[in-house]
């Protein structure tokens, strides 16, 4: 494990045994450091951290105050280090469970600026596609939405799609590797949902983007890494009854 994860377990568990709660002001910084047994430059890095993660805010001249109780979930008081089956799983259901509202919303405010963004975004997606650049294919989708995310005008909801798309999408490591139909069904999406919100249809959006996670779930279950939340699993499942209902 790495040196900073080690020393963000031992920091947590600190936190618990000091029984701190939210709104409680952490040790002075050399105390800490102290405690922790290393220079006071890492552990302002360790605490910048977890101010960016929403855990801590640090008062310049007051000290560093806990935003939120810890509790030991994942055996890790601060829950840096999660299992990746873990990380994924709990990013598609996030995925799934927000961006069809924000693509509703967005529907609802987005301008004829952004529309023209959100255009040009899907041109380099799709030379990203032609150039099989799986990493460029990630970026310019998490580009994509986060446009999408930008034209709800709320700092909240573009945050909370930045925060969901953090770490890679799983289901990117394996696109090229799926059947070309495939492939040009996840651009098309993106081009549905660009279609969507030029016509500024609220349902048409929520729609596209729920596809659009739900494909991504099939294609991650069809891989090595396929580890879905129950929710995902139980979605997956009773879309492929009604599909096959309608079929019979």
């Amino acid at each position: 494990m790495a040196k900073k994860q080690l020393l963000m377990e031992h920091l947590g568990k600190l936190i618990l045994e000091l029984g701190l709660k939210a709104g409680d002001r952490l040790p002075a910084e050399r105390t800490l450091a102290e405690m922790l047994e290393v220079s006071r430059n890492t552990l302002r890095g360790i605490l910048h951290t977890l101010e960016a993660r929403g855990l801590v805010k640090i008062r310049p001249g007051s000290g560093c105050f806990l935003r939120t109780r810890i509790t030991s979930s994942y055996g890790n008081p601060l829950d840096v280090h999660r299992p990746p089956e873990k990380v994924i799983a709990d990013q598609l259901e996030a995925a799934y469970l927000v961006l069809p509202r924000v693509a509703a919303i967005a529907a609802q405010r987005i301008s004829e600026r952004q529309i023209d963004e959100l255009q040009r975004c899907s041109v380099d997606l799709s030379r990203s596609i032609f150039q099989e650049h799986s990493e460029k294919v990630w970026n310019e989708s998490l580009t994509f939405f986060h446009l999408v995310a930008a034209a709800t005008g709320n700092d909240f909801l573009v945050r909370a799609v930045e925060q969901i798309c953090s770490s890679d999408m799983a289901p990117y490591d394996h696109f090229f590797a799926l059947e070309r139909k495939d492939r040009e069904a996840v651009f098309a999406d993106h081009v549905k949902l660009l279609n969507a919100l030029r016509a500024r249809d609220e349902d048409w959006a929520g729609q596209i983007a729920e596809q659009y996670i739900l494909r991504l779930c099939t294609i991650l279950e069809s891989g090595p890494d396929g580890a879905l939340s129950d929710l995902m699993y139980r979605t997956l499942s009773d879309r492929r009854e009604l599909e096959s209902g309608r079929n019979g």
